[in-house]
């Protein structure tokens, strides 16, 4: 198996094992580092990764001081390649792992109560799932006031909804090649 390495925090310079396949991307190390840049301190924040891939923005938001996060992956090899990456770094006790697809996830957290301080969501691109995913949240808040989401997308696909009864905010789009990096600030009206 190949490795990709943590960029910042108390686990800077350790790796994590990914699945090489086809169909898998992974954000690159220099996309996860700006990303957090851009983003500043997780000190405290509880992350949600929907999309979850091999877990590395969890894990990345986890060494930089977050407080929990839960990954949601609907690829059962991957959950478990996520829980192995947790457990060699220690991190288990930090982070749940759900076996669900993103858009059966969103409505099932928010059932339960819970809201997250960033939301990460790196979809398969040109498949439609980021105005999908995006248009959920607004039925299913499960954000706070102060909440980012951190949506990895292609050129392509445009990264935004406006829908009655709520709005978000671009707070900055970023390109990296074929691979956009939008932040936005989930608001209620």
């Amino acid at each position: 198996m190949k490795r990709i390495r943590i960029t910042g925090g108390n686990l800077k310079g350790r790796s994590i094992q990914i699945m090489e396949r086809h169909e898998a991307r992974y954000t690159p190390s220099k996309v996860r580092k700006a990303i957090f840049d851009i983003i500043g301190s997780m000190e405290g924040k509880r992350v949600l990764d929907l999309f979850a891939g091999a877990g590395s923005f969890t894990i990345e938001a986890l060494s930089r001081g977050a407080a929990s996060g839960i990954c949601v992956e609907r690829d059962r090899e991957m959950c478990a390649l996520i829980r192995r990456n947790l457990e060699s770094l220690s991190m288990a006790g930090f982070c749940e792992v759900l076996n669900m697809e993103a858009m059966r996830a969103i409505p099932f957290l928010y059932k339960k109560g819970f809201a997250y301080d960033i939301i990460f969501m790196d979809p398969p691109y040109d498949k439609k799932y980021v105005e999908a995913t995006i248009s959920l949240f607004r039925d299913h808040a499960v954000y706070s006031a102060n909440t980012l989401l951190v949506v990895e997308h292609s050129k392509r696909e445009v990264c935004g909804a406006q829908e009655s009864g709520w709005k978000e905010s671009v707070l900055t789009t970023r390109r990296y090649g074929d691979t956009c990096i939008t932040i936005l600030k989930l608001q209620r009206f």
